[in-house]
């Protein structure tokens, strides 16, 4: 991928992930959390998003958090590429979002004040790379939200989730000033911490 744009490694990525017929289950993702979820004190609010087609399974990542008693908040796109954010239990009402096929839960918005203590971010990417490069599907609505978060002083760790296969050496992935690198990424093989 060395010398190719970004626009051509994120669709290379794009076609991986639409070509899987199978990849790592729900309880995978969920089990290779385990020592992210042992690190977070007890009633800890913690963001993880509603994953849908072939992204990694966070069904079951969702349920660990509630049953250990955390707040979780998933991310609802807003217009004008923001992002706000919903308590999500498991069974509550989901309805359409931005997004067609995307559905969002049903309940109150939060902007930035309300989540100013979250604990720890479990972000959806393409692809996540050993030095922290995170690459998006492209809208920049994460990358917005990190700058603006870490601007108001929010210091929770941010972690990228991906499929093992889109986890990629340092230097792997490229990246411009908007990119927000993460510190972490969850996979189904495990969770690595990465160097910045």
């Amino acid at each position: 991928m060395t010398g190719d744009t970004k626009e051509q490694v994120r669709s290379n990525f794009r076609q991986k992930r639409r070509a899987l017929r199978a990849w790592g289950s729900a309880q995978q993702l969920s089990s290779a959390a385990a020592p992210l979820l042992r690190a977070l004190e007890p009633g800890s609010m913690v963001s993880c998003y509603l994953s849908t087609g072939t992204e990694p399974d966070t069904s079951a990542l969702l349920a660990a958090l509630v049953d250990a008693g955390h707040t979780v908040v998933v991310p609802v796109c807003e217009p004008g590429y923001r992002l706000s954010w919903c308590p999500w239990i498991p069974g509550g009402s989901l309805v359409p979002g931005l997004f067609p096929g995307i559905p969002e839960p049903a309940g109150p918005r939060w902007d930035l004040p309300e989540i100013m203590e979250l604990n720890l971010l479990l972000i959806p990417a393409l692809a996540a790379s050993s030095d922290g490069t995170r690459m998006g599907k492209g809208g920049g609505y994460y990358d917005r939200f990190l700058t603006r978060y870490r601007a108001a002083g929010g210091t929770a760790p941010v972690v990228a989730v991906v499929h093992d296969h889109e986890f990629v050496p340092a230097g792997g992935l490229p990246a411009d000033a908007l990119d927000v690198p993460v510190d972490g990424v969850l996979r189904p093989a495990g969770y690595t911490g990465v160097r910045q």
